[in-house]
């Protein structure tokens, strides 16, 4: 009886439920085709991850693995398990063209166990494959190197000693899965050719792997587990498939996070408007509501009719949520698919599909669970009185609220993978919204005292937006949000343009060198003397590895399989490798004391521990404190420290900085190498320095910082497309909910607007009338979202990303002005009928 009551309303009441469906279906696209992009890449990385390891399994370090850890390490693999070993580390590369920081990947014939290169002759690259590069001094390039240097086939290149000449371009890499940013395109060579290079030196920046192809499918997390215990260092690396296959989704998952809550933002608009939309249909549903109660219908069953229809409206909304998802898909995927190197085809799969099922559904009905508890207030004596029921009478309940917020929480976390990123989000989406709640209600209450108009349908306009203060504060919400989603992007872009602007800012660098050895300074500064050059900082860089924290070892994080936040995965990576240390007394200028005391000056007391300073975040990560007690293994060599401050570091200054700093007179005979900073300089002389130091000192690695800025800049504007694409959707979501919510009103007081006709109102006059009434709401919530939005910018560039705020005022300008036509344009459309009907016409249906 239940079930054939609810379609019986939904029946009756058609254009309701498609308005209503309507509204949930836009805001759950976004969500729905971000999770079909999320599985096609995930599915993807799955596929390949083999591919992308090249093995079974992989031991790799930053140094060199010692005779006893290789003994163990190949006692641990089973019988008739194949090897190969391959280096990869960052060097200047010479021609006569040019010189350029690569990658260069030095490989044997095994490599790889899996996957495959595809080279621009045509040639394909596999373990059993000839390798020109192994038997000849050539080299493969990637094709970067001929755009951007001009490089081609049969040039020669130098890098360090070696000269070698370019056999082949790399045209397809399958084991490189995120391309949007590299510091350096890659080059292969033979492994063989590295002992007379002179790259590898004591100090040098390399890693070498160790990869296995195991005789058996499916051992690789068995023996991970075995060398695991075995390789105790936390420096060492031992990865399999699967982990590696997370790792190469890591930093696309990142923006796939982020593009997740704004799509969640979109869904919160959407309910918005499905909810004050419910709120209208069960106002007009109470008094046949109250004849079923004198019937025998008991509240309970009268909720539960309403719950199976919110239920099946919300079942239905995911048939043009897939339509919607479709269209849009094409679109995210050509933007995202730049990031990877193969081409992602997503498609909503069973599982998208019951995702959006569920929300839609357990969505449906929690938006609209504050106005079905209404019924249970409903007394049925009103029928037989002149009072009118309303759905805001009865007591004021808190509670049919939390399972909406519980379930934007979930979703928050899920999407952000974070619950950390995930709080902070909710968090602050209940702030913007409280402030656009107390801002809309001052705005149409003050509305009403507006006086002075000599037309009577402006003041008609702001008194009728003081007396409906709930459809108007819902337009003000939807607006106002997506006024502010779409400001904040175009604010962070404009912030972080103006950070990386190098001209006339001499503390940012040009080049940037590392891997300076101890006897090569005095040559390097000689260069940079005679080419009237002062480096902005010369820091030492000394190797370690943390071995215990306040007395107890430190262990391992090894990550385990299954849902990790980002926090997590972020602390397994800080924990698993070496740090490096430097030392100085004073702080430069990217770096501020946030806690603790300065560091007292040189060592000198031999009975207590070097004083050590600490960035606050990595200390977070490691959850080290003011106090704690360090000892590091440096080169065999035991040091302990304590920490006594934590420093915050400016890291795009792209000056030497450091984790952790040591007491100067500590380190100061450990070995060591050097990293340097150049300033500023017009790029003329900037390339002429950059190849005097590649030719000079083939080991010392040289970035340059203008050039990685460059790109750091396309790829932020390749994401931002991405993110305005979805901030786009929230809008658009926003302009339905002010079309459904205008319709219903305007539905609402069709009387009311035809008597103002037969009282001598002209069509145009009642048309100003609406008009005037949504302009005005619509400027003012555009202008609060916009003004909010310049507030979250500038908290997460100051708290989030730490750097400087520049403040520009004509996007704002101009999206108040465009969101304030667009929503005049809406609302007329939406009025465009019952505002030309014929009021006779009106006054001759029957009631």
């Amino acid at each position: 009886m239940l079930l054939r009551l609810a379609l019986r309303e939904l029946r009756r009441s058609w254009s309701f439920g498609l308005f209503f469906i309507f509204n949930l279906s836009l805001g759950l696209t976004g969500f729905v085709t971000l999770e079909a992009f999320n599985q096609a890449l995930e599915n993807q990385i799955k596929a390949n991850a083999q591919a992308i390891l090249s093995a079974d399994l992989a031991v790799s370090a930053r140094r060199e693995l010692n005779e006893d850890e290789v003994a163990k390490m190949k006692a641990a693999v089973p019988a008739g398990t194949q090897d190969s070993k391959v280096y990869e580390f960052f060097a200047m590369m010479n021609s006569s063209k040019g010189s350029r920081l690569v990658l260069v990947k030095a490989i044997d014939k095994g490599y790889p166990f899996y996957g495959e290169m595809e080279l621009q002759s045509g040639k394909t690259i596999h373990a059993q494959s000839e390798k020109e590069i192994l038997t000849s001094e050539t080299a493969w390039i990637y094709p970067e190197l001929k755009s951007q240097v001009g490089i081609d086939v049969g040039d020669e290149i130098k890098i360090g000693n070696l000269n070698l000449k370019v056999a082949d371009l790399v045209k397809k890499d399958a084991t490189q899965t995120f391309r949007a940013l590299t510091l350096a395109p890659r080059v292969f060579v033979n492994r063989e050719l590295l002992p007379q290079s002179g790259l590898i030196q004591f100090g040098s920046t390399f890693t070498a792997a160790h990869l296995f192809k195991l005789p058996e499918q499916g051992q690789s997390d068995v023996v991970r587990e075995d060398l695991y215990k075995v390789l105790p260092d936390p420096a060492i690396n031992i990865d399999t498939p699967s982990s590696a296959g997370e790792d190469s989704g890591r930093q696309l998952g990142y923006l796939s996070d982020y593009l997740g809550l704004v799509a969640i933002i979109a869904l919160f608009m959407s309910a918005l408007g499905a909810a004050y939309l419910y709120r209208l249909f069960l106002s007009t549903r109470m008094k046949e509501i109250a004849i079923l109660r004198t019937l025998g219908l008991q509240s309970v069953q009268a909720v539960s009719v309403y719950i199976i229809q919110a239920s099946l409206l919300g079942l239905l909304a995911t048939i043009p949520t897939v339509v919607f998802s479709y269209l849009l898909l094409p679109f995210l995927s050509k933007l995202l698919n730049s990031f990877t190197p193969f081409d992602l085809q997503p498609q909503i799969s069973a599982e998208a599909l019951l995702i959006c099922i569920i929300t839609a559904v357990f969505g449906s009905f929690v938006v609209s669970l504050p106005f079905l508890v209404k019924i249970f207030d409903l007394k049925a004596a009103k029928l037989f009185s002149e009072e009118k029921f309303s759905v805001g009478e009865g007591p004021k309940r808190i509670w049919p609220f939390l399972p909406s917020l519980l379930l934007f929480y979930f979703l928050a976390i899920n999407q952000a993978n974070s619950i950390k990123t995930g709080s902070i989000f909710t968090a602050s989406m209940i702030a913007v919204i409280l402030s656009l709640l107390a801002i809309g209600y001052l705005t149409v209450k003050l509305a009403g005292l507006i006086k002075g108009f000599n037309r009577w349908f402006f003041k008609f306009s702001f008194l009728s937006l003081s007396r409906r203060a709930g459809a108007s504060l819902a337009i003000f919400v939807a607006l106002g949000l997506g006024a502010l989603l779409i400001n904040i992007l175009p604010q962070l872009k404009n912030s972080l343009q103006a950070e990386f602007q190098t001209e006339g800012r001499s503390k940012i660098p040009s080049l940037f060198m590392f891997d300076i050895q101890s006897e090569q300074m005095d040559g390097v500064q000689q260069t940079l003397a005679k080419n009237q050059v002062q480096p902005l900082a010369v820091s030492p860089l000394i190797r370690a590895r943390i071995l215990k924290v306040n007395g107890m070892d430190y262990e391992r994080k090894i990550e385990t399989q299954g849902f990790k936040t980002r926090e997590e995965e972020r602390e397994a990576r800080f924990r698993n490798r070496g740090v490096n240390l430097s030392y100085r007394t004073d702080l430069s200028t990217s770096e501020t004391i946030t806690d603790g005391r300065p560091i007292s000056g040189p060592y000198a007391d031999p009975d207590k521990p070097a004083e050590l300073s600490v960035e606050y975040r990595f200390a977070e990560r490691m959850g080290f404190k003011i106090g704690d007690r360090i000892v590091f293994d440096v080169q065999g060599v035991e040091v302990e420290g304590e920490i006594v401050n934590l420093r915050k570091v400016k890291w795009t200054s792209f000056q030497p900085n450091f984790f952790i700093l040591v007491q100067p007179g500590v380190l100061d005979e450990a070995p060591k190498t050097f990293i340097t900073a150049i300033p500023s300089l017009p790029d003329a002389k900037r390339t002429q320095l950059q190849n005097e130091i590649a030719s000079q000192f083939s080991n010392i690695s040289v970035v340059d910082v203008v050039r990685t800025v460059d790109e750091v800049l396309k790829t932020a504007e390749k994401m931002s497309w991405s993110l305005e694409l979805m901030a786009a959707l929230a809008l658009v979501t926003g302009y339905i909910v002010l079309f459904s919510i205008v319709r219903s009103q305007i539905k609402l007081r069709r009387w009311e607007l035809n008597m103002l006709k037969i009282l001598g109102a002209s069509w145009s006059e009642v048309a100003s009338f609406i008009l005037a009434e949504f302009a005005f709401l619509a400027f003012l919530a555009a202008l609060t979202g916009s003004l909010l939005s310049i507030i979250v910018s500038f908290s997460l560039n100051t708290f989030i990303f730490e750097s400087d705020f520049k403040l520009s005022w004509a996007q704002p300008l101009v999206s108040v002005l465009i969101i304030t036509a667009f929503s005049l344009l809406i609302s007329f459309l939406a009025s465009l009928d019952i505002v030309k009907e014929s009021a006779l016409g009106v006054l001759r249906e029957e009631k």
